[in-house]
């Protein structure tokens, strides 16, 4: 992925039949609950949720409409859309004349719930294909703010140059979330803190 790859993804339905009488049962009981005086739980509601701060030197990015936050450093600028349409957003350090130091948020529906191990292990089978010369570096299991995730490294070459990336993918419910950062190789360790504070700083919102 990255700016150089992609993903696929596919749903179902179901239908529910009632008959006249029992629609009428459940028309009276919807009336009788209604006129009935509300009674205290001593249960308070949940609090909204709120928006993190960043950290020192970094900005929050908050997606309202995909409900989630991710911290990004206040000198990096956003991605252009239309250079990566699959994403839901990206960000690059700006000191870069091209798109190479990067870090994407994409996600995917997913037809059932799946542990993530069990979703890495089908989706690294095509890496080989996407990616040339392409060469695992290390493969991680680890928590993410609660939610288990997996951490893959690998390294592919563009051209003349050789890069270095890292995905987390994580699974909420249905949905697949894929954390994306990259960058030449041998620069690779001096964004590696960089790259760590956003994945960290991922939030998915509710």
């Amino acid at each position: 992925m990255g700016f150089v790859s992609g993903g696929t993804v596919k749903l179902i339905s179901k239908s529910i039949k009632v008959t006249i009488g029992i629609s009428i049962i459940l028309l009276l009981g919807f009336i009788v609950i209604a006129c009935t005086p509300a009674q205290e739980t001593g249960i308070a509601a949940p609090p909204a949720t709120s928006v993190p701060q960043p950290p020192v030197g970094f900005l929050m990015y908050n997606d309202v409409v995909n409900n989630f936050v991710i911290p990004y450093p206040e000198d990096w600028g956003m991605i252009p859309k239309e250079t990566i349409e699959f994403a839901l957003v990206g960000f690059r350090d700006s000191q870069q004349d091209a798109i190479v130091s990067s870090f994407l948020v994409m996600k995917a529906a997913l037809p059932q719930e799946m542990d993530v191990e069990a979703y890495f292990e089908s989706e690294k089978a095509y890496f080989p294909g996407e990616y040339a010369n392409y060469t695992p570096i290390s493969t991680n299991s680890l928590t993410l703010n609660g939610k288990k995730a997996i951490e893959h490294i690998w390294s592919f070459t563009s051209g003349e140059n050789t890069l270095k990336y890292e995905r987390l993918y994580i699974i909420d419910k249905k949905v697949v979330w894929l954390l994306e950062s990259g960058c030449f190789k041998e620069s690779f360790n001096d964004y590696k803190n960089t790259f760590d504070i956003m994945m960290s700083g991922f939030r998915i919102l509710r």
